[in-house]
């Protein structure tokens, strides 16, 4: 089967710092616009940024890039970060009666909220993505804008 031809909806380049985690998840929001993948979109936008922040490259000074783009079905977002010797993210058992839950849930939660999520590079750079549905239609916010052409 060929691959579902994607469309960029927008792509831009952060900082490696902890505080650039919130704009990355402005910048998602405001490329979705109002729609049901929003919040969750959002949401698993800030774990993979944070990931790029604290486990690659990306945080001793260096970037991560976040692209959206959308298909007939479903909504992907990316983040692209500088790599680590740390090698392929993974997702983590929790223990969920653990009095004091530890660090390493960001994988777990994308994995629990996004209908397919996968990765690929290596120690000298990684895409980390995620795949929510999506019709391509969204309610414009309440400025009237959104990236994304209407359905």
């Amino acid at each position: 089967m060929p691959p579902t031809p994607l469309t960029l909806l927008a792509r831009r380049r952060f900082a490696g710092l902890p505080e650039q985690v919130r704009h990355a998840r402005s910048f998602v929001a405001l490329a979705v616009g109002e729609c049901a993948t929003t919040e969750s979109a959002v949401l698993l936008t800030s774990e993979l940024a944070g990931n790029a922040v604290r486990h690659t490259e990306s945080g001793n000074g260096g970037s991560f890039e976040v692209s959206v783009y959308c298909a007939a079905s479903f909504l992907r977002v990316e983040v692209t970060d500088e790599g680590t010797l740390l090698g392929a993210p993974r997702v983590r058992l929790i223990d969920l009666d653990a009095e004091q839950l530890p660090g390493g849930r960001g994988l777990a939660i994308v994995e629990l909220c996004a209908a397919r999520w996968g990765q690929s590079g290596d120690a000298s750079g990684r895409i980390v993505w995620f795949e929510l549905p999506y019709d391509g239609r969204a309610m414009a916010g309440a400025d009237g804008l959104s990236l994304r052409r209407r359905a």
